[in-house]
């Protein structure tokens, strides 16, 4: 029995010995193995040290540089929002100018057209200053009268332009306490039936306008007439203005002998 119990005994000191023998190598050799890798690590560290602090260096550099970059793209957008308000600035003030540029050339041709008519010659000039722009010839030389009208005087001045115009006027009465107001331009009779179209009223007993349809209604309607076709009273209608001046120059009477 005792020499059974020795023999386990035997065994389990010899298994951790064989252990050891087999364990105490491989651990010899991955302590060599990582020391050699610690070894080539810690040279690598070494050998990037420098690149490092460049790489720091450049980094810094970048940042710099990237900072420049957008402040310079600050200032490029401000001045691109500057230069777009100059020049919508400009812009507008250039179409204000043209406007009343416009404008003006407007008001000097307003002031400068007239209209002269010469009896002896039978025709009407649209002037502006002293050029002579168009030239239109009239029928009632001198100028008729109609309706017990007053003779025309030497000047008169547009102060109504009407595409239809009808001789009455309108008119105003008052009946058993009601007041009837027939405005212009309407009754029994058509618009142009008296004084046909292209109609210019003036301050005057004259009025130029285009062939009457109905000579009866034109010829009892007091005014002045210059006896127009329709493409001479069209023409006078769309050169002149409300304002337009007319300086008639009747023919000079020979003295009797």
């Amino acid at each position: 029995m005792l020499s059974g119990q020795r023999a386990p005994a035997a065994i389990r000191g010899t298994v951790p010995a064989a252990l050891a023998a087999v364990l105490l190598p491989l651990l010899w050799y991955a302590d060599r193995a990582m020391a050699e890798k610690l070894a080539e690590a810690r040279a690598g560290l070494e050998r990037l040290g420098p690149t490092v602090a460049a790489s720091g260096v450049s980094l810094e550099n970048l940042r710099v540089l990237r900072d420049l970059k957008l402040g310079d793209l600050e200032n490029y957008k401000k001045s691109l929002k500057d230069r777009a308000r100059s020049k919508k600035s400009v812009y507008e003030a250039g179409v204000a100018l043209q406007e009343e540029k416009r404008l003006l050339e407007k008001q000097l041709e307003i002031m400068t057209t007239y209209l002269q008519i010469k009896e002896k010659t039978g025709r009407i000039y649209l002037m502006r200053g002293d050029l002579a722009l168009i030239d239109l010839p009239f029928s009632y030389s001198p100028f008729k009268s109609f309706g017990a009208a007053p003779v025309m005087p030497a000047s008169a001045r547009i102060v109504s332009k009407e595409r239809f115009a009808h001789p009455q006027r309108g008119s105003v009465k008052e009946t058993d306490g009601k007041i009837s107001w027939e405005p212009p331009q309407v009754g029994k009779d058509p618009r142009s039936g008296g004084l046909g179209e292209y109609v210019l009223f003036t301050d005057g007993p004259l009025i130029i306008h285009g062939p009457p349809p109905k000579k009866a209604l034109h010829d009892a309607y007091p005014h002045v007439c210059a006896g127009l076709t329709a493409y001479a009273a069209r023409r006078l209608f769309d050169s002149s203005f409300i304002g337009t001046k007319i300086i008639y120059e009747a023919e000079k009477k020979k003295p009797a002998r």
